[in-house]
């Protein structure tokens, strides 16, 4: 006996991790729908960034051609033309790799051969380490002039404005939002594929007992709710699932504005709309 509630007791944090993953995937499976609705919003940002580059771009080499035999202490001019090349290789890898490595991703089909992934590291790295090397020089540059300066500084701003608004920004949100969600303080606007109205309060309430709600293995149901990963109190409505799952009210509330599904199993809630 001992043995057998020592394995249950082992085994309970082990499915409350499970459960606490099953609902993550599960909720950025119905964000990442959410986010397919606003994709006019992403390629307008996508195409004013590009815009931005390539502008940048252009005037760095206008910058580079006037000023290329300036005196300078440091290769800031190598630089201004070496950000172009790197950026017309990253735009022209499709092509490089087709016709200068000998590769066609269609034709040829997985895995790549050596000398292309060898090249696709070497292009990623040049585009990673060029801002670091180009901010070490302009730190250290005492006598270039000051087109010069400022062209490898746009540049490297720019750097910055794309890393926060195209991976910073991003995963900060989506954090923060998976975060309210969770906890039943945000609501998404309702989707198409939404629960009914009315489906919580379609759903049986179950009322807090101790015995009932509790991790050790002897419980009915498990001692805290894994959507927002907060312990079941009395001071909160519970309710149940068809499929037995047990949650919030507040927390399901949120949920099935964006989907009609448990967030553990993926049971459809309809089963008790009649």
């Amino acid at each position: 006996m001992a043995s057998a509630s020592s394995r249950e007791g082992r085994e309970e944090p082990l499915q409350r991790e499970a459960s606490r993953l099953a609902v993550r995937t599960n909720l950025e499976q119905v964000m990442n729908v959410a986010l397919a609705r606003h994709s006019r919003l992403v390629m307008c940002t996508v195409v004013m960034l590009l815009t931005g580059m390539l502008l940048i771009l252009f005037w760095s080499q206008m910058v580079f051609s006037s000023h290329e035999f300036d005196s300078c202490d440091q290769p800031l001019a190598l630089m201004i033309r070496l950000i172009f090349i790197i950026v017309m290789v990253q735009t022209m890898q499709k092509a490089i790799s087709r016709h200068c490595l000998c590769y066609d991703a269609v034709e040829d089909g997985p895995p790549e051969p050596l000398r292309v992934r060898v090249f696709r590291a070497l292009a990623v790295s040049a585009a990673v380490l060029w801002p670091l090397v180009a901010g070490v020089m302009l730190l250290q540059s005492k006598t270039c002039s000051k087109a010069l300066t400022t062209a490898v500084a746009v540049i490297i701003g720019y750097y910055v404005i794309l890393v926060i608004v195209v991976l910073v920004l991003p995963a900060v949100a989506l954090g923060v939002v998976l975060c309210l969600i969770r906890r039943g303080r945000l609501r998404l606007p309702r989707m198409p594929g939404a629960a009914p109205e009315g489906a919580v309060e379609s759903l049986p309430v179950l009322e807090f007992d101790t015995g009932r709600f509790c991790e050790d293995g002897r419980g009915e149901f498990p001692a805290s709710c894994a959507v927002c990963l907060e312990t079941f109190t009395a001071q909160k409505e519970i309710v149940k699932m068809p499929c037995n799952h047990v949650f919030h009210r507040s927390c399901l509330s949120g949920w099935f504005q964006v989907a009609r599904t448990c967030p553990l199993c993926r049971g459809d809630v309809e089963q008790v709309i009649v």
